[in-house]
């Protein structure tokens, strides 16, 4: 298996590449992930619900569970793959880190992480607990190739039980680019209401397209990311709605509720949630004081610049959405 010296040349730099959140079955969220590697942590995720496995959430003073962060490596030299988005920690406090293994994950559970291939039969992730001094039995690294991944997921590697039909929160958010069965199933949705999505595992651009196409007709976000609402409208056969008929869903809205615009000089509550949030996706801020300074203004600069956004160092409805995802 590789190295981590290995793994960080095949990801080189660290620190800059297109990240995505991703919300687990648990509502636990992997903040920050880079994008290649988002279909490998689908596939841990399914692996965790299906074993019954919850990781949980952060909550203020209690760190628990994450992915990115642009730091060095804990006891050595060089980058964490943390700083690479190609690694995850779940649940901190009953798999700490140390001398000892200790963990609640099951053995089978573990194996079946570990059992995770891409396409062409390549191992995706270590576990941390696996490790030959130290132990992060939290932790999961992904040792595939970005090329390697490209290639995607072989879900039938991947021990994982179907999400529920009748349960829309189980199932992954998905967008264009985005690949397996989830996909697999969106598009035969789409289809079964007269939507040509096309065939295959692939999100493309026909697939965007439809799905657009969906939304507009159901009165919904008009995104092209199949999200709970869209997801409740389709596993719920929502039909379509004219101009004369109240949308069944309010539109999803660009911010978070109740969340002003904030920018340098601000302070109390809010200015802490933000700095909190920014933690939370790996732009370290230390301590929470409330207090909207420069240090806040360069990490959230930094955060919005990382998420395709405008870097002006105010916080406004887009960069509060995307804090919030």
């Amino acid at each position: 298996m590789r190295k981590t010296a290995e793994i960080r040349r095949l990801w080189d730099p660290p620190c800059e590449f297109e990240r995505r959140n991703l919300t687990l079955y648990s509502g636990a969220t992997l903040q920050g992930l880079n994008a290649i590697a988002f279909e490998a942590f689908q596939a841990l995720d399914a692996v965790m619900r299906t074993f019954g496995y919850v990781p949980r959430a952060n909550s203020p003073g209690a760190w628990e569970t994450g992915a990115y962060n642009c730091r060095k490596i804990t006891n050595g030299t060089g980058y964490s793959l943390h700083a690479f988005g190609i690694a995850a920690d779940i649940n901190a406090r009953t798999n700490p880190y140390g001398k000892a293994l200790i963990t609640d994950m099951s053995k089978a559970m573990i194996a079946a992480a570990k059992s995770i291939k891409t396409s062409k039969g390549i191992q995706v992730f270590r576990w941390g607990g696996d490790y030959p001094t130290f132990k992060d039995a939290m932790h999961y690294e992904v040792v595939a190739s970005p090329d390697e991944l490209t290639k995607g997921i072989d879900w039938a590697t991947v021990v994982a039980e179907p999400p529920d039909l009748n349960d829309p929160r189980t199932w992954s958010s998905v967008r264009k680019g985005d690949r397996g069965p989830s996909v697999a199933k969106l598009k035969e949705l789409l289809i079964e209401n007269g939507f040509e999505s096309g065939s295959g595992t692939v999100f493309d651009p026909k697939c965007l397209a439809a799905v657009k196409a969906y939304q507009e007709s159901r009165k919904l976000t008009v995104d092209g990311i199949v999200g709970l609402q869209t997801w409740t409208a389709l596993l719920n056969e929502i039909p379509p709605v004219d101009d004369e008929t109240e949308a069944p869903f309010k539109r999803e809205m660009t911010t978070g509720p109740d969340r002003p615009i904030i920018k340098s000089g601000a302070k109390g509550s809010i200015v802490e949630e933000l700095q909190r949030r920014l933690n939370d996706h790996g732009f370290d801020l230390a301590p929470i004081d409330g207090v909207f300074g420069k240090n806040t203004k360069a990490a959230l600069a930094a955060f919005q610049k990382a998420n395709g956004l405008d870097p002006d160092g105010v916080c406004g409805p887009l960069t509060w959405r995307a804090l919030l995802a």
